[in-house]
């Protein structure tokens, strides 16, 4: 019970706005997709165990699922990127619209799609639905993102 009140008030913070100065949306885009990526491990590792924990797995596929909704917002014009101000975004999300449109619309699909296999419990449903999510991250991250060399 202690670990169910712990990740709902984890939840809990994690969906609620994500809060940056005004007109820094840059700083809200890389944040978000932080808690994009950490949630999509957690699920991640979840599905690798031996035995999830559906609760765990719930919690964070709402929580992509939320944040899919609100990443559309994310890229306004002008916030592409320009010099003093460090992004991953390509100019290719402005320049190719409609292409970038079409991924962001996917990658909500997905979101959607996996909110609501997890919400089923079936794990093997799960597996193959958090492939198909991933799947729709790199189809994004291919096409409208500079990959990290570190």
């Amino acid at each position: 019970m202690r670990k169910f009140l712990i990740a709902a008030g984890f939840a809990a913070l994690l969906t609620s706005p994500l809060i940056a100065a005004p007109g820094d949306i840059v700083a809200t885009r890389i944040a978000g997709f932080r808690e994009v990526g950490a949630a999509f491990k957690n699920i991640n590792d979840e599905l690798k165990s031996g035995s999830p924990q559906l609760y765990v797995v719930q919690i964070s596929a709402r929580q992509i699922r939320d944040y899919a909704r609100q990443h559309v917002g994310w890229f306004p014009a002008g916030s592409g990127p320009r010099p003093g101000v460090k992004t991953a975004a390509k100019a290719e999300i402005w320049s190719q619209a409609p292409a970038f449109k079409k991924a962001q619309d996917g990658f909500v699909a997905q979101a959607n799609a996996f909110a609501g296999v997890a919400g089923s419990g079936d794990v093997a449903k799960m597996r193959i639905a958090a492939k198909a999510l991933g799947g729709s991250c790199a189809t994004c991250h291919r096409s409208f993102r500079v990959e990290d060399k570190r």
